[in-house]
């Protein structure tokens, strides 16, 4: 029985050192994500001298995605393949391509496997799919919401999830920004960052969804934790991560910064425009 008490014991004390040991870890790797994904827009920028659109927003219901632009550079060419941006809407398109409508069999498409490089692996709910036509989604076919979304500026549009045109920020609707846009100097500019995954998995479709929200988002709201819950605007209409204290940025320089939920708004805000002007000190 003392033995038996003392392995109880043993294992008391040791299963929290793994968990912490655990969470390091996922935390690393979402940190790698981050690098991952700007080494990738940095390759793009150097190949079209420009950084890819925030999200297309000219025609059609649904709108292709800046993830979906660089899926070559992240190595995923075979899901590149399966785009057809002469398509007005990519949600129709995908669902054409999984039979979904038309009826009929499944052809290869970009958003019926999840990419772990596009999802944080502290995320509870990262690889989860979000079944077609499941209440608060669009008709975009089966798919797997990402957890990096762009940063459109400090300034949202609309009900907070409208498309914002002529951002402040690096990656918006219809954006064309170059890297040297970024006046403030690109390790003081913020190009991606963390956004958890809602409990209903609605919301966060970088490849293929709605603009703002699916794809990009300001720092009007702020930098706070979120939830394991439902849609709310709340969740959804800013940036956060399941990590302890806060959320990992991707810098327009192609570093990552851990951003405490302290940050001064100001400042939090000040981080996410191109050419603000504005005088910031070290993260």
């Amino acid at each position: 029985m003392v033995v038996i008490a003392i392995i109880g014991i043993l294992i008391a004390l040791l299963l929290p050192a793994v968990q912490a040991a655990r969470a390091a870890a996922r935390r690393v790797q979402c940190r790698n994500n981050l690098k991952q994904i700007g080494l990738a827009l940095h390759t793009y920028h150097d190949s079209h001298r420009v950084l890819p659109m925030g999200s297309e927003t000219a025609s059609g219901q649904g709108y292709w995605g800046y993830a979906v632009y660089i899926l070559p550079q992240l190595e995923l060419g075979t899901a590149m393949d399966t785009v057809d941006f002469r398509n007005p809407d990519c949600c129709a398109y995908i669902r054409a391509l999984q039979g979904i409508s038309p009826a009929g069999p499944e052809q290869p498409n970009p958003t019926s496997q999840p990419f772990s490089v596009l999802i944080c692996p502290s995320d509870p709910h990262g690889h989860e799919k979000l079944e077609d036509g499941t209440p608060n989604a669009y008709l975009c076919g089966d798919l797997y919401p990402s957890t990096y979304l762009g940063v459109s500026g400090d300034t949202e549009a609309g009900d907070g999830c409208g498309s914002v045109l002529n951002g402040n920020g690096m990656l918006y609707s219809l954006s064309a920004v170059r890297l040297t846009d970024a006046k403030d100097g690109t390790s003081n500019t913020m190009l991606v960052g963390e956004r958890g995954i809602p409990q209903d998995l609605v919301w966060g479709w970088t490849i293929c969804g709605g603009s703002a929200c699916d794809e990009y988002i300001s720092t009007e709201r702020g930098l706070s934790p979120g939830a394991d819950a439902p849609y709310t605007s709340g969740i959804i209409e800013r940036f956060w991560s399941w990590h302890p204290g806060g959320a990992h940025f991707l810098m327009a320089d192609g570093s990552v910064q851990f951003v405490s939920y302290n940050i001064d708004l100001s400042t939090y805000k000040a981080l996410s425009t191109r050419h603000g002007g504005e005088v910031i000190g070290a993260l």
